[in-house]
Formats: C-alpha cells, sequence, structure tokens
C-alpha cells in the first residue's frame, strides 16, 4: 500500500473515531484541529483536502463503494452555495462558542466537543449526499476546503 492510501486510511480511522467518540472524549476534535493545522502549514490546502482530511477520506475509502457516482446539481458547487455554508458554519461556531464561553469558559475540551458537534452536523449533510450523487459532493461547498483556497 502506497505512503498516500495508507494516509487515507488512517485518517478515515481517525474520522470513524472522532465521530463515534468525541461526544466522551471531545479532546479528539481538538486533536484534529491541532492535525489539520499541522498538514496545511506543512503539506498545504491540497495536501489537505486531497488526503489527510478525515471526513474526505471516509468518503474517499469508504463511502466511495457506496455512491451511485452521479454528477451534483451544478448549483452545489457555486459561490452562492458555499457563502450559505460558510455563513451558516461560522454562526454556529461563534453562538456555540460564545454560550461555552458565557457558561464558565472555553477551554480546549470545550473547543473539542464543538468541532466534534459541527462534524456530526455537517455530516448529517455530507453523507446522505454521498449516497444520491458523488460521495465527495459535500467537498464542493465545503467552508474548510475553500476557506483553505483563498
Amino acid at each position: 500500500m502506497n505512503k498516500d492510501r495508507m494516509i487515507k486510511w488512517g485518517s478515515a480511522l481517525l474520522y470513524v473515531t472522532m465521530m463515534g467518540l468525541g461526544w466522551r472524549y471531545p479532546l479528539l476534535g481538538t486533536s484534529l484541529l491541532l492535525l489539520m493545522g499541522s498538514v496545511v502549514l506543512l503539506g498545504g490546502r491540497r495536501k489537505w483536502c486531497a488526503s489527510a482530511c478525515p471526513r474526505g477520506s471516509f468518503l474517499d475509502v469508504i463511502w466511495s463503494r457506496l455512491s451511485p457516482r452521479r454528477p451534483a446539481p451544478r448549483w452545489l458547487g457555486t459561490w452562492r452555495t458555499y457563502l450559505v455554508a460558510l455563513s451558516l458554519f461560522v454562526l454556529a461556531f461563534s453562538t456555540q462558542a460564545y454560550l461555552a464561553y458565557a457558561s464558565g469558559g472555553l477551554d480546549l475540551r470545550g473547543l473539542g466537543f464543538i468541532f466534534w458537534r459541527m462534524c456530526v452536523v455537517s455530516s448529517l449533510i455530507a453523507l446522505p449526499l454521498g449516497l444520491w450523487y458523488n460521495h465527495r459532493t459535500w467537498c464542493s461547498f465545503c467552508p474548510v476546503g475553500r476557506l483553505l483556497r483563498l
């Protein structure tokens, strides 16, 4: 197995682990944020989205086997869709961060729990899209991937 394939499988395993245990061990979410920052700083956005993104890796190695691989509607890849997704993402994150801070402070565990919760909600969008269209449909308007492109 080549290096990129091993990274994808390891990253997909991180996704499954974080989704399943992140509510109980929120530092898993924080560690994934640190992983993303490290990969982006060392290898750039393309390396993150292509190989290291845990959700993208899961979609590639597992979900692609279930996907009909139909083209997604064009409007999903537009800037308008991205801006709506980004706005909702920022609103959800900032609201959760504010509420956590107001109720006693925001620490690494709280940040990890917020990240886990946002991953769960966005996965509730990404996984069905992968079953209806292409397994990587979510990636066409993923707020993180587009931000890293700027």
